[in-house]
Order: C-alpha cells, then sequence, then structure tokens
C-alpha cells in the first residue's frame, strides 16, 4: 500500500528538528526517521519517531509510525502527540525497570 506521506515532508522534517532540539540534556533521544535514509528500519514505508529511553547502560526502543492521518494534524499537534507517546513509553520503562507497576 502506497501511503502519500511525501507531501508532508518538509513539516517530518520540522519536526525532527523540534525533537533535536528537544534532545539535550535528556535520557530519552528521540529522532525522526525517513524512508530511504541511513537507520530507517521499517516495512511501513512511512517516516516513524524513534524514541531512545537510556537506562544505565543500555536502552529502550520503541518505533512509532507517522501515518498521514497523524501527518494531517498541525505541527504544535503532532509535537504533543509524540510528546505524549515519549511520556507513555518512559513510564512504562520506568515501571518495568524499577518496579513501580
Amino acid at each position: 500500500m502506497k501511503h502519500n506521506w511525501e507531501e508532508y515532508k518538509e513539516k517530518v522534517l520540522e519536526l525532527r528538528e523540534i525533537f533535536r532540539n528537544k534532545n539535550e540534556g535528556t535520557e530519552t533521544e528521540v529522532d525522526i526517521l525517513l524512508p530511504g535514509e541511513e537507520g530507517y528500519e521499517s516495512e511501513s514505508g512511512v517516516p516513524y519517531v524513534r524514541i531512545r529511553y537510556y537506562v544505565d547502560d543500555h536502552y529502550h526502543e520503541r518505533k512509532v509510525e507517522l501515518y498521514e492521518y497523524h501527518l494531517k494534524k498541525e505541527l504544535q499537534d503532532l509535537v504533543d502527540l509524540i510528546e505524549h507517546f515519549v511520556q507513555e513509553f518512559e513510564m512504562e520503562i520506568d515501571q518495568s525497570e524499577y518496579g513501580g507497576g
């Protein structure tokens, strides 16, 4: 199935820049990867958010694929959505790592 994410490429690149600036000084790394780029690992053919949460000497990783229905959102709404995914992932890892659940 062909996904029409390319028409949102400018928004995706802007999103990537926003999260690169937010990554500094945190234990969570958020990056946006696009099909065809080095490091891209998905069969879906759409951009995705790679969330890496570092705990001690290792990290946990989650990928959140960005389909057209995500990319149609306003930029700030998309930033808020991704931040929600990140917080949710951090809580899951904290619960599993530190027995909080």
